[in-house]
């Protein structure tokens, strides 16, 4: 079992919150210790440097592209432009229907003699 890092005061053990136990073999030391990090595409995994067991994974935080980010506002910009454009010429027709529905419903023609 690997002894957890000492206090430089007194030289007697000290254990810290982000520290990992192997349950295989017992193999204790903090999270940025001896662990061999495996990279995949989605996640890292933790491994046991004795026994290789994996004991956890973490997933992977992308960093955000910067030329998708700048795009992003724009896009949302033209998806709501869009949306309001709709939105009015739905309204317009609705009332050039009801309109013409009045006007047509009537049967009179109106003209100036």
């Amino acid at each position: 079992m690997t002894r957890p890092a000492s206090d430089s005061a007194d030289g007697a053990p000290t254990r810290r919150k982000a520290t990992l136990f192997c349950w295989e073999c017992d193999h204790t030391n903090p999270i940025d210790g001896d662990w061999v990090l495996q990279s995949r595409p989605t996640f890292v995994a933790y491994v046991c440097p004795d026994c290789e067991t994996t004991l956890g994974k973490r997933p992977r935080r992308n960093p955000p592209n910067p030329s998708v980010a700048a795009v992003k506002p724009v896009v949302a910009w033209r998806e709501g432009v869009r949306a309001s454009a709709t939105v009015w010429r739905a309204s317009v027709d609705a009332g050039i229907s009801s309109l013409a529905a009045l006007f047509g419903a009537s049967g009179r023609t109106y003209s100036s003699r």
